[in-house]
This record gives structure tokens, sequence and C-alpha cells, in this order.
């Protein structure tokens, strides 16, 4: 049979024969050949600790994803380009995107797809709906960092406190227990923020003390904070608030990229969903002399 898309289209972008995915469900699943070569140089898993190709023969399949999401990952991986998102329902997509390709070990990709949803919601107006927040938790284990990523999203840029939002589903699935986690972050950034209700700096009216705490580790980044001091003025507290910044923060120590709390490193191989892993172990223990082969062939070229 013909190679397909993106293998085919791009015949002379790398080296190397394909490898075959079959995406979508069984009964009408989308065949796609990408070359060995960029998936090797991009992704930890399709080559051996040595820094070897895998020998993978076999096709992948992949049931549960979306064709249309994974199109978009072979597009960015053969040309560099990244999805162009501008809505707020686009959110969505980028995590559908984030999903697939952990699948796949693409993890700088990954945690670029985190940047682009950072600035995609920075407008105060953008809302990240429940069912963005649902789809995450029902393609995610617990503790992922997409979970944690997307909470710190909704809470900031969430519709509001309706009803629907304490469903015993939302209880189960751990969304509401996460998101009030996230809601104590962001209370200690409100304590830094007081304002006057009409809009005025608190600070500009009161003088401040400013101290420096150091970061617990090496390498850690400390914080400055700040102290107003009253020097005995009455100060009518009925007329402060404590608004969060208008722009996304993703800690309590005000940080405004997601890289230290929610980035992925090459060295974390609990891949949120093990589907491509689980079948590159079988083919590897159904073909261990075959790879033995295969390194022997390809050892000096890829040292």
């Amino acid at each position: 049979m013909a190679s397909t898309f993106p293998y085919s289209e791009y015949p002379n972008s790398s080296a190397g024969r394909p490898i075959t995915f079959y995406v979508g469900p069984p009964t009408s699943a989308t065949r796609f050949d990408i070359h060995q070569h960029l998936l090797t140089i991009s992704s930890p898993l399709f080559k051996t600790p040595s820094g070897i190709p895998r020998l993978i023969t076999p096709p992948i399949y992949l049931p549960t994803t979306d064709p249309f999401i994974f199109r978009l990952l072979c597009i960015w991986l053969y040309e560099q380009n990244p999805p162009v998102v501008s809505r707020a329902s686009d959110l969505l997509l980028l995590m559908d995107l984030w999903v697939t390709l952990g699948k796949l070990g693409l993890w700088t990709k990954m945690n670029t797809v985190m940047r682009l949803g950072m600035a995609l919601m920075q407008p105060e107006d953008f809302v990240c709906a429940m069912k963005t927040v649902k789809c995450v938790y029902a393609h995610t284990r617990p503790g992922s960092k997409l979970r944690g990523y997307v909470v710190a999203i909704w809470c900031q840029r969430g519709p509001g406190v309706v009803k629907d939002m304490f469903s015993a589903e939302n209880e189960q699935t751990g969304i509401l227990r996460d998101a009030s986690g996230f809601m104590r972050v962001l209370n200690k950034v409100r304590k830094g923020n007081p304002r006057f209700a009409d809009g005025g700096d608190l600070g500009a009216v009161l003088p401040a003390v400013y101290g420096y705490v150091p970061g617990e580790g090496m390498g850690q980044q400390g914080r400055w904070f700040r102290t107003l001091v009253t020097q005995g003025e009455e100060v009518e507290w009925d007329k402060i608030v404590y608004p969060l910044p208008s722009y996304l923060v993703w800690g309590e120590k005000w940080e405004v990229l997601p890289d230290e709390h929610f980035f992925v490193e090459e060295g974390e191989m609990e891949v949120e969903d093990r589907e491509v892993w689980e079948q590159l172990v079988g083919m590897g223990e159904a073909g261990k002399e075959k790879q033995a082969r295969a390194e022997e062939v390809l050892g000096e070229e890829f040292a």
C-alpha cells in the first residue's frame, strides 16, 4: 500500500522509512505515515536509551485520538508551525493537542502548547468553559500537569459560580478538589494586591516597606514583598479590595509563566496516555533480536 500523509507530501523533509499510525475508531480509522527519523529526533519514545532508532514495523493504533488533531500535530512536526488560535473556544483544541503530543512523547511541543494557551487566555473577557476542564480530566490521569494547568486557567477565567459546578461528577473526578487547592494559591496572590474599591492604588497613599524572601533551595527564585505602613492613620478597610491582577498568574509568587509548575521534562516518561509506549514495548519484546541487528547496522550512523 502506498504511503499516505504526511510522508507522501513531504518526501524530502526527513530521511527514513515511515511509521504508520491508524488514528480514530477502528471502523473508520485514518492512516498517517510519519518519517521515522523525524520522530526519533523529536521524541525519546522512538529511540533506544543508546539513541538508536527503534525497529518499528507494525502500525501503531490510536483509537481514542481525533484524526483532525493528529493532522495538526503532523503539520506542526513537518513545518514547525503550531496551530493559530485566537478564540477562547480554541483552548479546548490546544488541550486535545497536548494530550495527543503526550502520547507520542513530543515533550517540547507539549510545553509550547502551554505557552500558547497562556497567551490565548490573557484577555479578561475570555472564558474557560467547564467543558474544556472536563475534557482534560477525562483524558488524563490524577496528578497530570495538564489538569493543574487548566484548573489554574479556569479559576481565573471561569464563567463564575453556578450550581452545576458542584455536581457529583465534578467532585468524583477531582475538579472541585483541585480548584479549591488553586483558589488557596490565588488568595495568597490577592493578599499582595490591596486596592481601593474605586480602583485607586493603596500603595500610592500609604508608605511601603519592602522585603525579600530567598528561594527555598539552590537555584530557586526568591521573591520581593511589600508591607504597607498605616503610621497610625485611619484606613477605611471596608473600602479596600484584594483583586487578582489582570493577567494570568500560575503560583503564589505571581509567576507570569506556567513553566515552573506545569512544564514537562524529557526525563518525565510518565506519559499522560501510555497507548503508544505500551505498543512499542510489546514490539520490543517480540523483536529484540531484530533490534540488535538494526543497531549493528545503524549504530555507526547515529553514534
